[in-house]
């Protein structure tokens, strides 16, 4: 009852904004003496001068359709933002636009990252998870924008009806995440860093084709973080980055677009010469490797079960750094190719240049 009497009286003010702004220019005397008169002059006058249509209301601010299909207006790029996801706030650090948070994703203080970008986050409102988002904290908030994943659209609307714009994205492709960086940098006002951002993505993959052209294409399996009988099947941002490394996913048939579980046989039958632990995983490489009933695996046979960074950022995942996944995955597959020496150089440039900081090498150890 709390929340819906806060929403409540929030859509109120709302609606008493809207019923003030439409009252024009008139003093509180005119207000009071509402007289016929009054009433057919300005009638008149707005007979011989037209109202502004939205088009035009709004052709000095932001409008665009998000990636959910829906038309989202801004009177101006937003100066405040709520980011529900931590894949959106990594975006927002990425733009340049770290001083826009207001409020932000369950957990802050979990994130390697934040502590070496963006200290202050943790220290603002969060406002809840991928499973329920707290309205009511996110209204109090009062931000020019919010930026949700897919998952909580079934929010959107509550929102906008309190007059918060909401923005829908979904980065689940390499396609996904520069679309969601293009109108991020259009939402917030930084289309110039949103297209150097996506110019390197655009780079770097040339480069690793370069390099990898010719080459041998290694079967890999990216596992997931809950169990190492789930993996990322052909529908998920994990199947771009193992092609991207020069590599073919051995559970490419698996056509889902989340989390496959598979039983040891078909792991098995999958035969993937390479394994990928990602960062956040509850168990470790030494576990895979002493399963004995993946002996007869033939990445646990050449020893080539590799973990993910686990000290700075998700690479598996359609971050803006997700990029590095690419070049990690890269030099461990093709290391004749590209180094780990030359990956290393360059995932520190990398942050410096869109995070301002520079990692120690020993947090970029495979």
């Amino acid at each position: 009852m709390k929340l819906w009497n806060r929403l409540l009286s929030l859509a109120l003010a709302g609606a008493m904004a809207l019923s003030v702004a439409g009252c024009g220019q008139g003093t509180a005397s005119s207000e009071a003496a509402s007289s016929q008169a009054a009433s057919s002059e300005a009638a008149s006058q707005t007979e011989a001068t037209p109202a502004p249509t939205a088009s035009a209301e709004t052709a000095a601010g932001v409008s665009f359709t998000d990636q959910a299909g829906r038309t989202v207006t801004l009177e101006a790029p937003a100066k405040t933002v709520v980011s529900c996801y931590y894949i959106t706030t990594y975006a927002v650090i990425a733009l340049g636009k770290t001083d826009t948070i207001v409020g932000l994703e369950n957990k802050a203080d979990t994130r390697a990252l934040y502590a070496l970008a963006a200290p202050e986050l943790p220290d603002l409102t969060q406002v809840g998870t991928l499973k329920s988002l707290d309205v009511e904290a996110v209204a109090a908030l009062a931000p020019d924008l919010v930026i949700m994943p897919k998952k909580l659209m079934d929010n959107a609307q509550t929102l906008e009806d309190l007059g918060i714009p909401v923005m829908v994205v979904d980065p689940e492709t390499q396609d996904g995440l520069e679309t969601m960086l293009t109108l991020m940098g259009q939402a917030l006002g930084a289309e110039d860093r949103a297209a150097q951002l996506i110019a390197y993505y655009h780079d770097q993959q040339d480069r690793m084709a370069q390099l990898t052209e010719g080459l041998d294409k290694p079967s890999v399996c990216v596992l997931s973080n809950s169990s190492y009988l789930s993996v990322a099947p052909a529908g998920m941002y994990q199947n771009d980055l193992i092609e991207l490394a020069g590599g073919t996913n051995a559970a490419a048939d698996i056509q889902d677009d989340y989390w496959a579980e598979v039983s040891y046989e078909s792991l098995l039958a999958m035969a993937p010469q390479v394994l990928v632990i990602p960062s956040g995983a509850s168990y470790t490489a030494q576990d895979v490797l002493a399963d004995a009933q993946l002996a007869a695996l033939p990445a646990v046979q050449n020893g080539a079960v590799y973990t993910m960074p686990q000290d700075l950022d998700e690479w598996d995942s359609p971050t803006p750094s997700s990029v590095l996944g690419i070049l990690w995955l890269t030099s461990v597959l093709h290391p004749d190719a590209y180094s780990f020496e030359t990956f290393t150089a360059d995932a520190q440039d990398f942050y410096q240049t869109f995070y301002g900081f520079t990692p120690d090498a020993a947090l970029l150890t495979k």
